[in-house]
């Protein structure tokens, strides 16, 4: 200890910020060491958690400042945190997180060392209260700046020195017996259908899932957990998704796939390491570091229980468990020993590194550029394309005369349209071929799902209109027949290639989407109403042909006279065609429907949970 009395907490220049004064249980508090004065700093510090009720600790601490370091108090990891170096610090930023099953009030308390003789121990925070159900937003914010309370210390604390742990609470987890309360509805049931490897994450072990935020709803399809125990970790892999599947996780500099070691989770026997080479896993027949392996299977789920050393090793390849590590977890199906199938979408990296010997939460990495990816070919294929062709093909007696920039406007804005969905196409695929590369387009894995084959057909297809649209023949040319045929045929093989990719994305593991029941209704709904809109411009663009040529034979011989008189013998310019009124409402109702639709499909891409 520092052998000298602590300074009364009254007078301390150091206080406690929460970002929150009510939570609910197991969720996060903001926790902020400080002071406040410009030049009272502190030096050292130690950080925990007590319960109001009797003064016991409680919780566990995550650290966010470098300047941070564990403290296990009894038998409770990371449930205190000191300072790691003696430098004058500002600030120190951590969040607690109070156990699921603690109900009552706490109290963040921290000794605070100015120098070796100025120091103050047991400064509280205000009151936490954790609570089952709290007002609409779940929090309630303080008011002002929490003032710590004088509290006198007449006996000595064995906090005082804050390097020390602070062993002497045996009573450090109180909480626990909140447990063994019954329930009395039907939630016990539920409950008890909760696969037990769910259990204390995030608080006695940390938690990645697939697809992303599936820990929370314990309805992960893919599951990685781990904590560290001395000088050994200890990992629980689960795959639901059947039997014959594996489950694997991938230790990663980085958030893609190619080399990293893997450790598998299929074989019954023993557990398996591979070496991603590039994209394709190779087993590794002689490996060190794993030191015990259980495996079950039972009801379609597939488990196991790895214990590791801190080193994996296989070769000339290695990783060190304790350095912070991108995790990569994936699953499929399992052809036998030696032997990863594809995982078909069913994948997913943490957001960022993470360290194994610390208890976190996991975040996933962000899908965002396969959510626009899905965006951009939507409003290309559903949104611009088919106005684009309805405008060529029904538009060109419209608006006879009338010009922009030199050209027709039926012209100008079916190239707009068109420019368009190639532009938003391009993109699209870019977004894709920065997220996973070609690899969805290998032969083994097209069997799966043709999406990606598919869009890329659509996408050739697009890129060669505008290649045929600057080699096109005059008016009146030989080729032109030809290459009006051409065009057209293209252009509409495209489009139909586009909705069949955006159809068959619904149902890809990486979207998500197998829970939108309607978006293969919504998609078929869209395919109905182009054809109909189609017949329906076809049926006026024919009426108005016939009654043209009604009154062009009765006004023959007296426009031929005029023609002669006149030395005109040219194709006389026809007035805008029969109907154009209806025509553009139409036209303003098709491309309304279309937009609409791609709006309900964009926020269903981006509501769907990521996989």
């Amino acid at each position: 200890g520092h052998g000298l009395t602590p300074k009364d907490n009254s007078n301390t220049p150091y206080s406690i910020k929460l970002n929150s004064l009510q939570l609910k249980p197991g969720a996060p508090a903001e926790v902020e060491l400080t002071h406040s004065g410009s030049e009272e700093h502190f030096k050292g510090y130690l950080v925990q958690a007590r319960s109001v009720s009797d003064d016991s600790v409680t919780g566990i601490f995550e650290t966010v400042s470098d300047d941070a370091q564990y403290v296990k108090c009894g038998e409770v990891p990371q449930s205190a945190v000191t300072h790691v170096f003696s430098e004058a610090k500002e600030a120190i930023k951590l969040k607690w997180i109070p156990p699921t099953s603690f109900r009552g009030k706490v109290k963040i308390v921290a000794t605070f060392v100015k120098d070796y003789s100025t120091y103050w121990v047991k400064v509280p925070s205000e009151t936490l209260e954790i609570v089952e159900v709290t007002g609409p937003s779940g929090i309630e914010f303080p008011t002002e700046a929490p003032k710590p309370e004088p509290k006198p210390e007449s006996e000595p604390e064995p906090e005082t020195e804050p390097e020390t742990e602070p062993e002497s609470e045996p009573e450090s987890e109180p909480e626990s017996e909140p447990e063994s309360e019954p329930e009395s509805d039907g939630s016990v049931e539920k409950l008890a259908e909760i696969n037990p490897i769910y259990s204390d994450c995030g608080i006695g072990k940390s938690c990645f899932g697939v697809p992303a935020k599936c820990v929370e709803a314990n309805n992960c399809k893919l599951l990685a957990a781990w904590k560290r125990f001395g000088e050994e970790f200890e990992f629980d892999l689960l795959s639901t998704a059947g039997s014959g599947r594996y489950v694997a996780v991938g230790f990663s500099s980085d958030s893609k796939m190619g080399d990293e070691l893997v450790m598998a989770c299929a074989n019954k026997n023993s557990a398996e390491i591979f070496w991603n080479d590039g994209k394709s896993p190779k087993p590794q027949s002689a490996f060190s570091g794993i030191t015990s392996y259980e495996y079950s299977s039972s009801d379609g789920e597939t488990s196991c229980k790895i214990k590791s050393s801190k080193i994996l090793k296989s070769g000339s390849h290695t990783v060190d468990l304790t350095n912070e590590i991108t995790l990569l977890l994936a699953g499929g199906p399992y052809n036998g020993p030696g032997s990863l199938s594809y995982h078909l979408g069913d994948k997913l990296a943490t957001g960022e590194p993470v360290s194994l010997s610390l208890i976190s939460s996991v975040g996933a990495k962000s899908d965002l550029l396969f959510r626009l990816h899905g965006l951009f070919m939507m409003c290309a294929w559903l949104g611009c394309a088919g106005s684009g062709m309805i405008m060529a093909r029904y538009f060109k007696q419209t608006w006879k005369g009338k010009q922009i920039l030199g050209a027709d406007r039926w012209f100008q804005a079916h190239r707009l349209l068109m420019v368009t969905t190639l532009v938003l196409s391009l993109v699209g695929v870019v977004f894709i071929l920065v997220e996973v590369d070609v690899q969805p387009l290998a032969p083994k894995n097209l069997s799966s799902n043709a999406h990606p084959v598919i869009g890329l057909i659509c996408v050739l297809l697009a890129l060669i209109q505008p290649i045929m649209a600057a080699f096109r023949p005059h008016p009146g040319d030989s080729g032109r027949k030809l290459f009006n045929w051409a065009h057209w045929g293209v252009g509409n093989l495209a489009h139909i290639f586009g909705i069949c990719a955006i159809f068959l994305a619904g149902t890809l593991a990486k979207a998500n989407l197998a829970s939108t029941d309607w978006w293969s209704w919504v998609l078929l709904a869209y395919v109905v109403f182009h054809v109909i809109t189609h017949v329906v411009f076809s049926l006026l663009w024919a009426k108005a042909e016939r009654s043209y040529k009604v009154a062009d034979q009765q006004l023959t011989e007296i426009n031929g006279m005029n023609k002669i008189k006149n030395n005109n013998f040219g194709v006389e310019e026809k007035l805008d065609q029969e109907g154009g009124a209806f025509r553009k409402i139409l036209f303003f109702m098709y491309i309304t429907t279309a937009w609409v639709l791609v709006v309900v499909l964009a926020v269903a891409v981006f509501k769907a949970e990521s996989a």
